[in-house]
């Protein structure tokens, strides 16, 4: 049996959700099962979940209510903190499936940074991780209790971006 990967995608740029479902279509095509679980993202209309929606082997879930806020005592917390611990709870039965190889953990660590998702807790399920799984996590600012556990770590920077010089998000391109 394959030893586990964690892997990592972090940082300021464009792009971490977009290299994940990358890494999600090529494990489709060696004929992988493929979960990605989305922590912020909502059912919102994004292109590569539509796509990925249309391979029989790949599950997506879309637990996020939107950006979280960052205080609990933000009246939409406990929505956010209830969303966030569905979606994790599936995390969890999805690393333990014999079925699922490929589990992405889309904008995992806005969760984790706010508390929602204890922090120690991952830690703990991502060392416990099975051979032969594949355990990708994108978002800003990885924690470094959870990067210490990756084998690889890639940071996608940002240089400039379209929002930034007024372009809005597009169809196609940004979502």
């Amino acid at each position: 049996m394959a030893s586990k990967r964690i892997l990592i995608i972090t940082g300021d740029g464009k792009g971490k959700t977009t290299s994940a479902f990358g890494m999600a279509l090529r494990a489709i095509g060696h004929g992988r099962k493929v979960s990605v679980i989305q922590f912020i993202k909502h059912d919102g209309g994004y292109g590569e979940v539509a796509a990925l929606r249309r391979f029989p082997e790949a599950e997506v879930v879309c637990s996020g209510l939107g950006f979280t806020p960052k205080q609990p005592d933000s009246p939409q917390w406990e929505k956010h903190r209830a969303a966030a611990l569905s979606g994790w709870e599936l995390a969890r039965q999805r690393m333990a499936d014999d079925e699922t190889s490929v589990i992405i953990l889309d904008e995992f660590f806005y969760p984790v940074r706010y508390g929602l998702i204890d922090e120690n807790e991952a830690r703990e399920a991502i060392e416990s991780l099975p051979d032969g799984k594949t355990l990708i996590m994108t978002g800003r600012n990885a924690p470094e209790s959870l990067t210490a556990l990756a084998d690889t770590v890639s940071s996608i920077g940002c240089v400039c971006h379209a929002l930034q010089q007024g372009i809005p998000a597009q169809e196609g391109f940004e979502y």
